[in-house]
């Protein structure tokens, strides 16, 4: 399979999960707005030109963050990626991946890091900042990961708390989160995939 990404974004977290299952994937490297190596417009995969997104030998074209994020974990051995099918925690995990991708990515730091924003939407992102965080921060209070164990749910909140300090967001303002980040970055897999995207942000 090919798990199309551009460096150190959301797409970041597909990566980690990957590397965590001991999967095997392609990575492909695009250019929003342009074509991949086959000629092909990327919105042949992924409609709106978002990454993550994956194309399977089978013919899957798969895009969606966290739609991705659950096909990666579906398909490592159980328990390495989510909690069990239909339990509790799986579902608090699914959970929690709506939150971070509605409630934090799109919410607080798309418009935040986009050139297309206005200042007042700027400002209105900013304005949402507290109430997420501070939920984020009494959620992790006394616990290594988002759900009971490391799942895709914590892989997609680092990507995207890797964001603060060039959205301008002081993660230094929530100890619990940063101490979080500071030690999620120095799992294996995640410092592996940051190893490889660094040098592609550097050269882009």
């Amino acid at each position: 399979m090919q798990l199309y990404f551009i460096p150190f974004a959301c797409s970041l977290a597909a990566r980690i999960a990957l590397i965590e299952a001991e999967l095997d994937c392609d990575f492909v490297a695009v250019t929003p707005g342009g074509n991949l190596p086959d000629g092909r417009p990327f919105t042949a995969v992924s409609p709106m030109g978002y990454v993550p997104a994956l194309e399977t030998r089978g013919g899957l074209a798969l895009s969606e963050g966290p739609a991705v994020l659950t096909y990666i974990a579906d398909l490592a051995a159980e328990g390495v990626l989510a909690p069990a099918p239909y339990t509790d925690e799986r579902y608090q995990m699914m959970r929690w991946l709506g939150f971070v991708s509605t409630e934090i990515h799109k919410a607080v730091f798309a418009p935040l890091m986009s050139k297309h924003s206005s200042e007042g939407a700027r400002d209105w992102a900013r304005s949402l900042i507290d109430r997420r965080f501070t939920l984020l921060s009494d959620h992790l209070d006394g616990q290594d990961y988002v759900a009971g164990s490391f799942s895709v749910a914590d892989a997609y909140l680092l990507a995207v708390l890797n964001w603060c300090e060039h959205a301008g967001v002081a993660i230094a303002d929530w100890p619990v989160l940063l101490r979080w980040r500071t030690k999620m970055r120095a799992r294996p897999s995640v410092a592996q995939a940051m190893g490889e995207e660094m040098p592609l942000l550097k050269a882009a």
